[in-house]
């Protein structure tokens, strides 16, 4: 278990790595009209985590 939760607190830095150095462009480019964008995306993992935490 200690396992996931280290793993689980990894995601963060991860997910900060993977933008650092894009443009507002890059990050809010969708690649076709049915497509989310990297900000779509991370606004999305914001609020599922605060949904989640909600039915614990």
């Amino acid at each position: 278990m200690q396992a996931l939760i280290e793993e689980y607190s990894r995601g963060y830095k991860l997910l900060r790595e993977a933008v650092e150095g894009l443009t507002d462009k890059e990050f809010r480019f969708k690649p076709a009209l049915d497509k989310w964008s990297i900000h779509q995306i991370l606004i999305h993992i914001a609020d599922s985590e605060l949904v989640a935490t909600q039915h614990l």
